[in-house]
């Protein structure tokens, strides 16, 4: 298995690359979130990138909608550059939705304002007040 790599960006947002994988597996999931968590201990708006992902592991969906992931997890958005990886998130949200604010976008940039824009005070996820995103296209 190819590690993610993770950094702290200047945004305060926690950046999580997957390039090297096109099958997201627990390990890889389980690895990547373990360095976040030492990276920064609280809960984190997260940023990850999907770009080679055409498939999700049933063990990887469900960790990432455990207790342990939700404790330090604020919002994540994912950014997926194709037909075959938004395909396999759509199938991990059907059968595994997340318990905190989770939303798939095209570009960096997009998913970059979702998450600087979520007010850390607010009632995250509602739908009303957010642009359309892949996943509200759906």
């Amino acid at each position: 298995m190819s590690a993610p790599r993770v950094w702290m960006g200047t945004e305060g947002i926690v950046h999580v690359d997957y390039d090297a994988l096109s099958i997201l597996t627990l390990a890889a999931v389980r690895t990547g979130f373990e360095m976040r968590r030492h990276l920064v201990p609280g809960r984190q708006l997260v940023m990850s990138r999907l770009p080679g992902i055409w498939r999700v592991d049933a063990e990887a969906a469900a960790f990432l909608s455990c207790d342990e992931m939700v404790r330090h997890t604020r919002a994540q958005a994912g950014v997926i550059d194709s037909s075959l990886g938004i395909s396999a998130v759509r199938i991990l949200e059907q059968h595994h939705p997340t318990p905190f604010p989770f939303r798939v976008f095209f570009t960096e940039q997009d998913a970059r304002d979702w998450l600087l824009g979520l007010d850390a005070g607010a009632a995250l996820g509602d739908a009303a007040d957010e642009p359309p995103t892949l996943r509200t296209h759906w």
